[in-house]
């Protein structure tokens, strides 16, 4: 459109082909934008459904007993039993473990799942080996 303007300005009779093609391109990025935005939501939509279909469950020791509950019921001081092939049900501190290996692909990128272990190694939380991340998963 900005170069039709210019050749209307500058021109008496200004050939249509820029504005022509402005139209076209204006067309086509609201067509896919909107093709976006429904694929997007499409998504979304089934994304949800498998939260649904699958509530997740944590193990925990609470006042001594040991417990299963849902993933949104852990509270600050319930002690959580995370085996290999579990999903972490929320942000965690390792108090004691085993061999523990956390993918943290999905909030890193990293491709090779990271030790854990009791041992405070960093003074940023995020870099340090004794904290496991909600949503991602134990392998080991």
């Amino acid at each position: 459109f900005l170069a039709y303007a210019i050749q209307a300005a500058t021109e008496d009779e200004p050939a249509n082909d820029n504005l022509y093609l402005g139209i076209v391109l204006s067309a086509v990025v609201i067509i896919t934008g909107c093709f976006s935005y429904f694929q997007e939501a499409k998504s979304s939509k089934i994304m949800e459904s498998f939260k649904n279909m699958v509530p997740q469950q944590a193990l925990v020791i609470r006042e001594g007993e040991k417990m299963q509950i849902n993933a949104e019921q852990v509270v600050a001081g319930d002690l959580v039993e995370v085996k290999g092939g579990d999903r972490i049900p929320a942000d965690l501190r390792i108090i004691s473990s085993h061999g523990c290996k956390v993918d943290n692909s999905s909030l890193t990128g990293e491709s090779e799942p990271q030790t854990r272990s009791p041992d405070c190694t960093h003074d940023n939380p995020l870099e340090t080996r004794n904290i496991a991340f909600f949503s991602t998963n134990c392998v080991e």
